[in-house]
Formats: C-alpha cells, sequence, structure tokens
C-alpha cells in the first residue's frame, strides 16, 4: 500500500491536484476537517509542491475543493459567495460492492446530456464508492449567475431522467443515489485524491471509457486517470440546455436567487446550534473531538425530546429516529458530565440515547453537515469554541448556567451573535 506522503508527493499527483485547485478553496480532511489556516484565512495551494506540505502539515487523508471559483480567494470573496464560476456536477452515490449501478447511473447522465448537445465539456470522476459526473463551467454561458445556472442544469437533467434512476436504483436494493448537491460552499473530491475512508484514489476518464472502468484504475500503487480532463471543454457548449432548464427552474436553496446575485443568509435550527455549543462545552472542559461530537449529539436529542414532552418524560416506544432510554444496560452506565446525567457506552466511550451510542459520523451528519449547508462548519466550530471558552468554568459544568448562559441568548442568532462577532475574550459576546 502506497503511503499518503508518497502518492501526494508524485509529480503528477502534485501538479493535477494543483491545477484543479486553481481559484478554489480547498478543505483538507484527516481527523477533522481543515478549511483555514491559523490566520483564519481559507486554504489555498500556493504550488504544486504546497500539496504535500500542507498535506503533512494538517495530517491530512482526502483533499476536497469547492465547486466554485472565485477571482481570488480571500476572506470576502468566499463570506460573500463571490463566484466567477461553478462546476456542475451530478453525484451518485453507491457501495462498494455495487460499484456497477454508478457506471449504469453515470450512462443515463451522459446520455441525455449527449441528447442535449453537451458531450465535449463533460468528465467523470471515480469518488471512492461512487462517480461524478462534471461539467466544465467554461461550457457555460455568463447570462445568470454561475451558481444558479449550475443548480439548473443539474436539477433539470435529473428530473428528465428521474424515471430511469428510480427503477436502477430500485433494482441496486435502494443503494443507488443520484443527488442534487450544488450549493454555494460546496465541496468535492479533486482528481488523485484518497478517499477518506477507502484505499482508492479518485480518478478522471471521459464518458467514452464508462464502459472499460474498473476498481482496478482507482488503485493508489496503480492507478488510471487522464490528466487534464477536467480543462478540456467547449465554450457554452450547454448555453442551449441551460435555456431550457431555467424555464423550469425551481431554486431550492436559500442563496440561489436568478434575477440578482443577492446573498440570503441561512437560519441554523436549534437542533444544530444545541449539537454544537454542547459539543464545543465538552471539548473546551475535557479535550477529546470525538467524545465531545457524541456528546454534543447525544444532548441536543435529549432537550429536544424534553421540550417535546416535558423533562420527565421517557417515551415507551419511539417511532422516530432516536429513542431515550427507560433504563440502564449491562453495556452502560449511568454518569455525569458537566452536570448532565447522561448514559454511556462502557466499550467506547460514546454516549448513548437509544438503542446504541451516538458516534462522530452520527453528530456530522446531524450536526456538521447540515451547519455546512449555511457556513462553513469549520469556521462554526472555532467561534464556538472561543465562545463556549469565555465563560467560566463553574458556568460550564452547571447544566442550569449553561443552558441560560451560554445557548439561549443566541439560539436564535448564532450566525451573528457567535461566529460574526470579532473572537477573543468574553467582551466580544457580550
Amino acid at each position: 500500500m502506497v503511503s499518503l506522503f508518497t502518492h501526494y508527493n508524485k509529480e503528477v499527483v502534485k501538479r493535477e491536484i494543483y491545477n484543479f485547485s486553481k481559484q478554489r478553496w480547498i478543505a483538507l480532511y484527516g481527523n477533522t476537517m481543515y478549511r483555514y489556516d491559523k490566520k483564519d484565512n481559507p486554504l489555498t495551494f500556493e504550488n504544486e509542491d504546497d500539496v504535500p506540505k500542507k498535506v503533512l502539515m494538517f495530517n491530512a487523508r482526502t483533499i476536497y475543493a469547492t465547486a466554485g471559483k472565485y477571482e481570488v480567494v480571500n476572506r470576502e470573496n468566499v463570506s460573500n459567495d463571490k463566484l466567477i464560476a461553478y462546476t456542475p456536477f451530478f453525484d451518485i452515490d453507491t457501495k462498494i460492492d455495487k460499484w456497477e449501478y454508478a457506471i449504469r447511473a453515470s450512462e443515463i447522465i451522459v446520455s441525455y446530456l449527449e441528447k442535449e448537445g453537451v458531450n465535449k465539456s463533460v468528465y467523470l470522476l471515480w469518488s471512492g464508492e461512487g462517480i461524478h459526473v462534471r461539467i466544465n463551467e467554461r461550457a457555460i454561458g455568463k447570462s445568470y449567475d454561475p451558481l444558479t445556472a449550475a443548480h439548473a442544469i443539474v436539477q433539470y437533467v435529473i428530473n428528465k431522467t428521474k424515471d430511469e434512476l428510480q427503477k436502477l436504483s430500485e433494482s441496486s436494493g435502494g443503494v443507488l443515489k443520484v443527488e442534487d448537491l450544488i450549493d454555494a460552499k460546496r465541496i468535492f473530491t479533486t482528481p488523485l485524491s484518497f478517499h477518506k475512508e477507502l484505499d482508492y484514489v479518485t480518478v478522471c476518464f471521459s464518458p467514452n471509457k464508462l464502459s472499460k472502468f474498473s476498481l482496478e484504475w482507482a488503485k493508489p500503487e496503480s492507478f488510471i486517470h487522464e490528466e487534464g480532463l477536467y480543462e478540456q471543454f467547449e465554450e457554452n457548449e450547454a448555453e442551449d440546455l441551460l435555456i431550457k432548464a431555467i424555464a423550469e427552474y425551481k431554486p431550492t436553496h436559500e442563496s440561489v436567487k436568478i434575477e440578482e446575485k443577492k446573498e440570503v443568509e441561512g437560519k441554523i435550527g436549534r437542533f444544530q446550534v444545541m449539537g454544537i455549543l454542547q459539543a464545543a462545552r465538552y471539548y473546551v472542559l475535557f479535550g477529546d473531538l470525538d467524545k465531545a461530537k457524541s456528546f454534543g449529539l447525544n444532548r441536543a436529542i435529549f432537550y429536544a425530546w424534553a421540550k417535546h414532552y416535558g423533562k420527565s418524560y421517557v417515551p415507551k416506544t419511539s417511532k422516530g429516529k432516536y429513542k431515550v432510554p427507560i433504563e440502564a444496560k449491562s453495556d452502560r452506565k449511568l454518569v455525569n458530565v458537566a452536570g448532565e446525567e447522561v448514559y454511556q457506552d462502557v466499550e467506547t466511550g460514546y454516549f448513548v440515547i437509544g438503542d446504541k451510542p451516538q458516534k462522530p459520523e452520527d453528530y456530522d451528519k446531524e450536526i456538521r453537515d447540515k451547519i455546512d449547508h449555511i457556513i462553513p462548519y469549520e469556521e462554526a466550530w472555532k467561534a464556538s469554541v472561543d465562545y463556549v471558552s469565555s465563560f467560566s468554568r463553574q458556568t460550564l459544568i452547571n447544566q442550569r448556567e449553561f443552558y441560560e448562559k451560554v445557548y439561549l441568548p443566541v439560539r436564535e442568532a448564532f450566525v451573528e451573535k457567535v461566529v460574526k462577532r470579532k473572537r477573543g475574550g468574553i467582551d466580544a459576546f457580550l
């Protein structure tokens, strides 16, 4: 197995990742996601050799970049979504043992794009457990905001092919998913990056190679990859398709507007605010990030139940996603954490509501990913830790004081009162 540094230090890998990431805001993932440097500037690659350098610096496994491009990647542009281009992409996911379904779904998407006259600007990227069908951003004219244009095209094509895709998904046992994930700060995997979990790298190939693709192409020690494929395009090739797509377009993202390029700030829900602040609370007090995530999601679920049913209510059964336990079992124990009584899994140390512990990946799905749709999660996390740190330890270990002094004042305006305030010291948050 090729080591991460050896892979990222290869000339072709450095060159491909750097070239693809130009004018894109990058993200580095190892044990956590990093999107900013120590000075809170959005991460970018300065040159080819900066790729392995940053992999080492952030102990990274996977490299992502934004689907959107900026004139300059800086705090002002990324904060205000000042995009100059956006790469339309169709996210096709499956499981590794059913990878052929991703091929078949890609064939449906590619075939429809060809029917609409979009061919020379299309490329595919094996993403680890699925495929991205991507369209070079320069195939789209400049009549519309780039985010709107990309979203309209992806939405339109998926709608036109949904019957075929639905049948294919059903035959896969529901494993296959084709999703519209277009939003302003969306990140996706760069070419030749390692997958975040599987020992495969992301490789690019042409639509005419779909029938020949196999998982052997994605092996890190012997990958097969078409270099520079993401730079091939025919100017305005997707213009006719865009005209049709705009005519049927229905915006689903708050940040997307056809009429004007105006930022509309989304609101983070109370559940996510509670989750991230509780996680930050645990992290500030005890310093374990994985357990902090578990605690954060656990407490968010608990308070959601308490609000709905009353603090003393314990349901006999639950048809919902989570169940509140009636009593401790042999594999868990009741502990007091910062003034909160909570069940803890004996083996993993994660916290429990229902039949299984809340794991870090559960937190990522329910808290992190949903926040990331509104603002970059890493920005929200850093601000939350700073905010929580501004309170005394006595406040943080007291359940009532934490709820009333830390959570309540910001639950309706988390972005304005926590993220956008100047960090450093309690005065910044008063």
